[in-house]
C-alpha cells in the first residue's frame, strides 16, 4: 500500500520510501528496515512489534514507522546507526499514535522552529526532537525498562 499522500502530509524534509527515491534523497531504504531492526532490543517498548518503515527525515535519522498490527498507528523514531543493538531509551520515540498525533508533532517541532528563527540562529530539527515538546502524541521519557520514567521526589536541601 503506497503512502505518497500521507506522507506528504509531513513536508519536504520527509522521503517516502514506498515511492520512488526523492532527487536529494541519497539513503539506501532498505537499510532503514535493517537499522531499525538491529537497533531495537529487548528492553525496548517496541521489541518483538512489527515496523514497517514508510519514511524517513533527509534532514536527520528520524523514521515513521506504521504498526503493522495496528496500521492505523504510527511512530517516529530517532535511529542512532550504530550498527548494532540499542540499549536504554534509543532509538527513541519521538511520537507514537495515531496519524493526527503525527501531525500534531510535526506541528509543534515546526512551530518551536519558528518561534526560534528571529533570533538568527534556529535550532535544527534534530536538536528540537529531543526538546520537552508537550504535544500530543509526544511519549514520555522512557526508563531501561521501557516504562514511563519517573521523576524522584527531591531531598530537602
Amino acid at each position: 500500500m503506497k503512502e505518497t499522500s500521507v506522507v506528504a502530509e509531513l513536508g519536504d524534509d520527509w522521503c517516502d520510501v514506498t515511492a520512488d527515491r526523492a532527487e536529494d534523497c541519497d539513503l539506501d531504504h532498505l537499510a532503514l528496515a535493517a537499522e531499525l531492526s538491529t537497533e531495537v532490543h529487548p528492553a525496548h517498548p517496541f521489541f518483538g512489534t512489527a515496523l514497517e518503515v514508510i519514511a524517513h527525515r533527509l534532514t536527520n535519522d528520524d523514521v515513521l514507522c506504521r504498526h503493522r498490527a495496528t496500521p492505523s498507528r504510527y511512530s517516529i523514531l530517532h535511529l542512532t546507526w550504530s550498527h548494532r543493538e540499542e540499549i536504554g531509551g534509543c532509538p527513541t520515540i519521538d511520537a507514537d499514535g495515531e496519524w493526527r498525533h503525527i501531525i500534531a508533532y510535526e506541528n509543534a517541532v515546526d512551530a518551536a522552529l519558528s518561534e526560534s528563527a528571529p533570533s538568527g540562529a534556529a535550532p535544527s530539527r534534530a536538536a528540537l526532537s529531543g526538546a520537552a515538546l508537550s504535544g500530543e502524541g509526544r511519549k514520555p521519557e522512557q526508563g531501561p525498562t521501557g516504562q514511563p520514567r519517573e521523576v524522584a521526589p527531591r531531598r530537602p536541601s
